[in-house]
């Protein structure tokens, strides 16, 4: 059998993307095999390509591929629209010069949380770089913010824990998720990681969807509850500023 030239490579490439993009629900491995008439051999190959470079994920190592972060972005875009990260990049600049604190615009994905851009905290100490970084929804403020707003689901298996700290039952986190409905954003200490403390705010698109979140961080003997409680004011400010820029309009401040 003939190697396939880097054309060829690239078509069926482009073949599996659009089958896996197409497909309502998340396929499997042998279900792209018959959509697409290629060797299984193939197929897993490039499966493997796509997922290195975030263009398919899947939910565990077996599992079914879905869209990755890169395709969601992309998607998130739209045609002729700003791009996200520069769109929030004043709210990110208020929220960094208001806090002194570590500062991010994040995104939900199937897998968990990614970050897409940041800027740093003028500390040693909590100045952490999370862009590429992807962290579980239901142990951080970003992620509990996708959970309680509906932008990402609970995960079906057993809630894995990150550290020690992270131990947690679904019935915590359903009171947990409440709570950050109610207050219109989620506060998180040592959850993580021990010692690390994150405040997070939704933000909303045109069509009152949650898209995306803004977050401070830092380590708790900074951000203290009293100092995240006083942070989170202003979080929730430029959480409904960028709303408001993405086309979402509403006079309830803590929806935002």
């Amino acid at each position: 059998m003939r190697t396939p030239t880097g054309t060829q490579s690239i078509d069926r490439a482009a073949q599996l993307l659009v089958a896996v993009a197409d497909s309502h629900d998340p396929v499997t491995v042998g279900e792209l095999v018959e959509l697409t008439d290629l060797p299984k051999s193939t197929v897993s190959r490039l499966v493997s390509a796509l997922e290195r470079n975030a263009l398919v994920q899947r939910e565990n190592a077996r599992g079914p591929l879905r869209p990755g972060p890169v395709l969601l972005r992309l998607a998130r875009r739209g045609v002729g629209e700003p791009d996200l990260a520069e769109l929030a990049a004043g709210s990110l600049a208020r929220l960094a010069e208001g806090s002194d604190e570590t500062v991010n615009l994040a995104v939900p994905t199937p897998l968990g949380v990614e970050h897409l851009s940041q800027v740093d905290s003028p500390h040693f100490i909590g100045s952490t770089n999370w862009i590429g970084r992807r962290v579980p929804h239901h142990c951080t403020a970003v992620g509990k913010v996708f959970l309680a707003f509906g932008a990402a689901a609970v995960s079906p298996g057993r809630l894995e824990p990150v550290t020690p700290a992270t131990v947690i039952d679904r019935r915590q986190l359903a009171d947990q998720l409440e709570t950050v409905r109610l207050q219109g954003h989620s506060r998180v200490t040592g959850e993580l990681e021990p010692g690390l403390a994150a405040a997070a705010a939704p933000v909303r698109g045109a069509g009152g969807e949650v898209v995306a979140a803004l977050s401070i961080s830092g380590p708790e003997h900074r951000l203290t509850p009293a100092r995240l409680a006083e942070l989170s004011e202003i979080l929730l400010q430029e959480a409904a500023a960028l709303s408001a820029r993405l086309g979402y309009r509403t006079t309830n401040r803590g929806a935002a």
